[in-house]
């Protein structure tokens, strides 16, 4: 819908880097080009990431492929030539299907990327009553279950198999209590890059209300530019030493819920006898940050009435 009373032409529309919907203004220009992608502020989702600020040149980057393209030369190579979309339909199908003849369906794989996430592909292809897939999925209906993606270096790694192995569960099981939070701790994360940036926007509500924000990072990231906010360098690599150092101090003062650990843990001796090899002293070492500060750390965590990390 067109924004009525602009000089420019304007229209509302729903940001497509990411399947977030974020509301967005797009401002074209004389020719219909388009010029400018921003948040729309009058919406209570109205936000845009970087990469949705930037999502003008996807459409008209000199990069970008409007048809397929062949391999001319051997293996390894970059010498490639424009086909038509049947010929490239054709000679995946050939190929495809002289794989599965010869070797089985399993001897395929695919990787595919995702020039943006509207999902009809998934739809079409993704697994009955699966909650989470891809595009990747089209070699499913042919036999075979090789499929990788992009996806390996963001989405599946951090909210997939990193929660799977830790806590048992994916991310989008788990929510960040950050609006009753007094501290926020931001653990080896950038909310101000994220794609959507919704934390960020759950952080700064936040900060302005008080919280106090903790980063944990090798890098002075945006997050840890963040007005009074507390930034922890950290050496690279080193994060779980710094964890068990944290649950060290827990441990040693007796800051944890007996309770809750005798409740719902199990193997709760066996890991605070391998966390006192993890003194504050030991973990400086490290990670590079002072004992001090790893000592206040976990006993501001404990005392914090609410305290949220966002990882």
């Amino acid at each position: 819908m067109s924004i009525k009373g602009s000089h420019t032409k304007e229209r509302r529309a729903l940001c497509g880097i990411c399947p977030a919907g974020c509301w967005v203004v797009v401002t074209y220009d004389d020719e219909g080009r388009i010029d400018r992608v921003r948040a729309d502020e009058n919406s209570g989702f109205g936000m845009i990431c970087k990469l949705g600020v930037r999502s003008p040149e996807i459409v008209y980057s000199q990069d970008r492929l409007l048809s397929p393209l062949r391999r001319k030369g051997p293996k390894g190579g970059h010498d490639f030539e424009r086909i038509s979309w049947d010929d490239a339909y054709d000679l995946i199908v050939t190929r495809l299907n002289r794989i599965k003849d010869r070797y089985g369906p399993e001897a395929a794989s695919i990787y595919t990327g995702r020039g943006s996430f509207e999902l009809a592909m998934c739809d079409v292809y993704q697994p009955k009553g699966a909650a989470v897939s891809s595009a990747s999925s089209v070699l499913f209906p042919f036999g075979s279950p090789n499929t990788m993606g992009v996806g390996a270096l963001c989405y599946v790694s951090f909210a997939m198999i990193a929660p799977h192995v830790t806590m048992g569960g994916m991310m989008i099981n788990m929510f960040s209590d950050i609006e009753n939070a007094d501290l926020i701790v931001v653990w080896g994360a950038n909310p101000a890059t994220d794609c959507p940036p919704l934390d960020l926007h759950r952080i700064m509500k936040a900060h302005d209300r008080g919280a106090k924000v903790v980063v944990i990072d090798p890098r002075r990231t945006m997050m840890a530019k963040i007005p009074n906010a507390e930034w922890v360098p950290i050496r690279p690599g080193t994060d779980g030493a710094l964890a068990l150092g944290m649950c060290n101090v827990i441990i040693t003062e007796e800051l944890f819920d007996e309770a809750f650990v005798a409740q719902w843990t199990r193997g709760f001796d066996e890991f605070a006898s391998y966390v006192q090899h993890f003194r504050p002293d030991v973990v400086a070492g490290i990670t590079g940050i002072p004992a001090d500060t790893v000592v206040s750390l976990a006993r501001r965590i404990i005392d914090a009435e609410g305290a949220s990390p966002v990882m």
